[in-house]
């Protein structure tokens, strides 16, 4: 599961990374306004990298006015985000947890099989 911030340029956090990895196909996505990053948005993106077939979920986190309101709106975000793992009957995902702001363990993330990474 990844966030993405309408204000984020370039992409930061774990989809930065990711991006970068995956040559640029998130940053495609928003030059190509599939992907925004509006609050509550969400789009699921299979990708293919040395014949193994990943799987993303990009939440869209709106408009960021200062870097302290992240921590507060990732973590309700993340609510959303659980329910649409739910919606596609995803068993098993993954989360940085200094992307969401997360604590040790997560309630939500325990029930769900969902690896929290640092």
């Amino acid at each position: 599961m990844l966030i993405a911030f309408e204000n984020d340029r370039p992409l930061q956090g774990l989809i930065g990374e990711l991006d970068w990895r995956f040559n640029g196909h998130f940053t495609r996505l928003l030059k190509q306004q599939v992907l925004t990053g509006s609050e509550g948005e969400s789009i699921y993106c299979p990708l293919s990298w040395n014949e193994d077939t990943f799987h993303f979920l990009v939440i869209g986190g709106g408009f960021l006015n200062s870097e302290i309101e992240r921590p507060a709106r990732s973590l309700k975000l993340f609510d959303l985000a659980l329910q649409k793992l739910d919606e596609l009957k995803l068993t098993r995902m993954a989360a940085s947890r200094k992307d969401w702001n997360l604590p040790e363990i997560h309630v939500g993330a325990q029930e769900r099989n969902l690896w929290l990474v640092d």
